[in-house]
């Protein structure tokens, strides 16, 4: 985990990597960026590694830093698109296979009808994941809290039979 001064150091140690690296004078956190997307993953390795080094850290950390905190202030929100993305992911469903058949299509029908939109795909994917399996996943479980609050121990007799309070008893006394 980064601590808050690796953070500090970040962007200028990547700074100072890239321009030993491509011999390009880099005046802006955004030019990082742009020159960071034009790397292929091998050089971006390497990359990694000399970072982590330099702010004493490990190669995976420095990875992890910059796809999952540094880069995004590149990015727009995608929750901008919101109701756009709802509408266009259950427009999808229908023709889809599997939830994740329907978040990639809805991505890609996304880029289609927003083409100059600056948002970052995996942002994307994990708003539209929320409507796929976590919204339905609680409603599941609200629905199954609902019937269970309804039911009363009389429905459920074997909660009161001799057999199961022996068995619970059992189950607590070994804990």
């Amino acid at each position: 985990m980064f601590t808050r001064i690796q953070m500090m150091q970040f962007a200028e140690v990547l700074k100072y990597v890239i321009e030993r690296m491509t011999g390009a004078r880099v005046f802006s956190e955004h030019q990082l960026f742009v020159l960071m997307q034009g790397l292929s993953n091998k050089d971006r390795t390497g990359i990694w590694k000399l970072v982590a080094a330099r702010i004493n850290s490990s190669p995976a950390e420095v990875h992890d830093y910059f796809f999952n905190t540094w880069q995004l202030q590149f990015y727009q929100d995608p929750n901008v698109y919101k109701e756009e993305l709802k509408t266009l992911f259950y427009s999808q469903v229908g023709y889809s296979k599997d939830a994740k058949e329907a978040i990639n299509s809805t991505i890609e029908a996304f880029q289609l009808q927003f083409p100059n939109n600056n948002c970052n795909e995996r942002k994307i994917y994990q708003v539209l994941y929320r409507y796929a399996v976590v919204k339905p996943n609680q409603e599941k479980k609200k629905q199954m809290n609902a019937m269970l609050s309804e039911k009363t121990e009389e429905s459920y007799p074997i909660v009161n039979s001799y057999a199961f309070q022996r068995v619970f008893q059992q189950v607590n006394m070994s804990e």
